[in-house]
């Protein structure tokens, strides 16, 4: 990488760490450009060199965090798998738990999301998600094997995703009829249910 283009990633970086920061502390309505812009130390021009307006960089970001977080969970995922053959289901249990406890232990992180974890569906399904644009590849591989075309397979997951985020993300912020330990067990039956239907298109 060139030094021009990490200075590139830094101030991005910078932004993206302030707005996140803003976000929470004072709510996205109550956020302004400016606000972002005078903590992250940049000028407004350079905002507008990375991000369209702050809805495009609320979308960067829980796309970007969305991501980081399906992204650790396949990395656990991968060094269990090593030891032990698991079915479909079982990984999607592992992950269904894994994502639960995170935004459980992370209660800011799922403020932030506030129920939009497959708002990184998009970007990382149409090839915009960088590094992440495999994870979607990963968790269709098993949905493929059983006979699914990879467009059902991605639309299951893009379920999956929509429902989990929304499930614990309510649960978390308190704002659901149920506690994240009362509704974990009907969550991985759902999820079960969407993953181990009929695979045939």
């Amino acid at each position: 990488m060139s030094y021009i283009e990490e200075k590139k990633n830094l101030k991005r970086s910078r932004i993206i760490d302030a707005a996140s920061k803003l976000f929470l502390d004072k709510s996205f309505a109550s956020t302004a450009v400016d606000d972002v812009v005078r903590l992250a130390g940049v000028a407004k021009g350079t905002f507008y060199l990375y991000f369209k307006d702050k809805y495009d960089l609320l979308d960067q970001i829980v796309s970007f965090q969305s991501a980081e977080v399906l992204k650790n969970g396949i990395a656990l995922l991968a060094e269990k798998e090593k030891t032990a053959e698991m079915t479909l289901i079982e990984r999607s249990n592992f992950l269904t738990d894994y994502v639960v406890d995170y935004l459980f232990e992370h209660k800011d992180l799922a403020a932030l999301l506030n129920k939009k974890l497959s708002s990184c569906f998009r970007n990382l399904s149409s090839g915009e998600g960088g590094d992440f644009t495999p994870l979607i590849d990963t968790l269709a591989e098993d949905l493929v094997e059983k006979g699914l075309s990879e467009a059902s397979a991605k639309m299951k997951i893009y379920l999956v995703i929509d429902l989990i985020g929304s499930v614990c993300c309510d649960s978390v912020l308190g704002k659901g009829p149920y506690s994240l330990e009362q509704i974990r067990p009907e969550l991985k039956k759902a999820v079960a249910g969407i993953l181990g239907g009929d695979c045939s298109d």
